[in-house]
């Protein structure tokens, strides 16, 4: 009894460590930028939200730029000064 207890509770905590893992995964979703949005038109500093939520999504970057829907307005300087101003590095994809 004490060993089917054991291997269930190891079991649990692995199912528990793959969903935590499965949460974790990054989703790209442009909205969470709009904190940029301001700066970016404006060419104010950009807030800690901004800047936090850039490093949260710098692996989307390019994708962003790469969609014939928006990418050349994401690609025009004000984003690029934001980005920058945040303490990025531009990703290879904005040198087009």
């Amino acid at each position: 009894m004490v060993k089917n207890n054991l291997a269930s509770i190891i079991a649990m905590a692995f199912l528990m460590t793959m969903v935590v893992h499965q949460t974790e995964a990054l989703v790209c979703n442009l909205l969470s930028l709009s904190p940029c949005l301001g700066p970016a038109l404006f060419f104010t500093p950009p807030p800690g939200l901004c800047c936090g939520r850039l490093r949260e999504q710098a692996p989307c970057l390019c994708e962003y730029v790469m969609n014939t829907n928006y990418g050349q307005l994401l690609s025009s300087f004000g984003p690029r000064r934001v980005v920058q101003a945040c303490g990025l590095v531009m990703p290879s994809c904005y040198q087009i």
